[in-house]
């Protein structure tokens, strides 16, 4: 039977780490991108532990069908252990959520560093890089909706799993389903990755023009 993959990592954390200070802007705009930093740490403690859960749980799911029906007994116990692995990670979504969620509401922060700045170009390149992580936020929201696409299908399956009049059709068809709905999340992971990449960019390149402002 073709396995499914179960395991995804909403990876790469936003690189927002304090650069050299020197003006007044540089100084407002180190600390709001600090604290928005900081307001992601939830994100990024939850996505360890996911990537663990996801493992562990990917190889039980492995071990389960390996198993004859005639192995009730451990078929249901994988299966069990298997729901409450996918239950601790609904549980860590919601944190990362959470920590998201803040993290976008900080952003607001930059408002005043955009008034304050007096030079128009500070002013777009500010605003430009709020857009973006603005973007990578939504981009998020994004990639929330489709792995909890994929644990719904994953939670019918273990409950297939249980069923002993499950046919064989019938599971491998919703392997297939599961599938293609992680594939919807890799795509979702790939694009929120990309704005990342992006802010990055925009960010050194804010220092940049700070720097030859002065």
């Amino acid at each position: 039977m073709k396995k499914i993959v179960i395991g995804t990592v909403l990876s790469t954390s936003l690189l927002l780490s304090a650069c050299s200070i020197g003006t007044s802007v540089e100084q407002q705009l180190s600390d709001s991108l600090t604290k928005i930093y900081e307001e992601e740490q939830g994100y990024r403690d939850a996505q360890a532990k996911l990537a663990e859960l996801e493992k562990k749980e990917q190889l039980t799911f492995n071990q389960t069908m390996e198993l004859t029906q005639e192995q009730k007994e451990k078929v249901g116990a994988k299966v069990e252990e298997m729901k409450l692995s996918l239950t601790e990670r609904l549980t860590l979504l919601k944190e990362e959520n959470d920590s998201i969620k803040g993290a976008q509401e900080s952003l607001s922060s930059l408002d005043k560093i955009v008034e304050e700045a007096k030079e128009d170009q500070i002013k777009s390149s500010v605003s430009e890089l709020q857009a973006t992580m603005d973007a990578r936020y939504e981009a998020h929201d994004v990639v929330s909706d489709e792995y909890q696409k994929l644990t719904d299908l994953q939670s019918d399956l273990y409950e297939m799993l249980a069923n002993e009049e499950t046919q064989q059709e019938e599971l491998q068809e919703h392997v297939t389903k599961v599938n293609v709905q992680n594939e919807l999340v890799q795509s979702a992971i790939n694009a929120f990755n990309d704005a990342t990449k992006k802010i990055n960019e925009q960010k050194e390149s804010v220092y940049d023009s700070l720097q030859e402002e002065k």
